[in-house]
């Protein structure tokens, strides 16, 4: 079945990364490029039921983007609980993790360890339906080993009236390894009934007019390392133009800025800092080709100072 084409507007979100997207960094992040049409939260363990959990969707940590709180479980009765909760705090809408690929989640049947369990998550579809009044979207996979489990789960998703279906078009196994399976997706998401987003693998501009074209009839479009990696990717899309590596170095080093100010003020000590920050530089890297030595330089960095100085380096236009 092909999805037919639509002239709706295209609606951009930005995906939950456990680490990276916290309330601090979507406040740089919004308050820096504007917001997307969504945010997702890092998930929530449902099966652990203290107010730690709630820190990072505090309503007054999220002013400056519209968040979805994502959760991460198998039961109906936790994460009924949770949502409950979630609704005490004003919040309309949930998303349920069925996609996370780490052995340590997978194996305890929880994120893509759910999807070669299509009766359990009936189930749980059913008593968490039956028992709340929120929405309910889906992240998942095409399956957590076999590229093919989503099969087993069409039925099952149409019985409900999901908001959306979130698909990353990779297995679990996979990672973030290998091609996104764009005939698994492009067939899974013309037999649902339910809206779908696309997640996976949208670093450049270049590759999403790819995927729109190959797409037509998909207008929900997920980001999370190609955003991280190139944070003005949805001002190209929305303009159809790439942006200068001047303008880029300019962008990012505002978002940088606000969130190793944000960090700073938040966590106690310079290693701290240093250690909440490094890892971004994972991803900021890739759209900065020419400045290995400079980057380098902020991996071997111990102290704040050497940090602050090898940023402005990787920085200077």
């Amino acid at each position: 079945m092909t999805i037919p084409a639509t002239e709706t507007k295209h609606f951009f979100y930005l995906a939950p990364l456990q680490g990276y997207t916290d309330y601090i960094f979507r406040e740089a992040f919004c308050t820096t490029f504007g917001q997307p049409d969504a945010c997702f939260s890092p998930f929530i363990e449902t099966h652990k039921p203290d107010h730690r959990v709630f820190r990072d969707v505090l309503p007054e940590r999220n002013t400056s983007n519209r968040l979805i709180p994502q959760l991460l479980g198998n039961d109906a009765d936790e994460m009924n609980s949770i949502i409950r909760q979630l609704q005490e705090m004003g919040y309309d809408e949930v998303n349920i993790n069925m996609g996370c690929p780490y052995p340590m989640v997978t194996r305890k049947r929880m994120g893509s360890g759910l999807l070669p369990h299509p009766d359990h998550i009936d189930k749980m579809l059913e008593g968490i339906f039956a028992n709340n009044s929120c929405s309910i979207s889906i992240k998942m996979r095409i399956g957590l080993t076999d590229p093919d489990e989503w099969k087993a789960l069409v039925a099952i998703l149409n019985r409900y009236p999901l908001n959306e279906v979130i698909i990353h078009g990779r297995t679990g196994a996979q990672l973030y390894k290998g091609e996104v399976n764009i005939e698994a997706f492009t067939e899974f998401a013309g037999l649902l009934s339910s809206p779908v987003c696309f997640n996976g693998n949208i670093f450049t501009l270049e590759q999403w007019n790819s995927l729109h074209s190959l797409l037509p009839g998909i207008n929900r479009w997920m980001f999370g390392r190609g955003l991280l990696s190139n944070p003005l990717l949805i001002q190209e899309i929305k303009t159809g133009n790439k942006v200068t590596e001047a303008d880029y170095i300019t962008a990012l080093s505002s978002l940088h800025e606000k969130l190793l100010t944000m960090n700073a003020k938040r966590l106690s000590g310079s290693s701290h800092v240093l250690n909440k920050m490094k890892p971004y530089w994972e991803y900021f890297a890739l759209s900065l080709p020419g400045r290995e030595k400079s980057l380098k330089k902020i991996k071997k960095a111990v102290t704040l100072d050497a940090y602050t100085v090898a940023c402005a380096d990787v920085f200077r236009v």
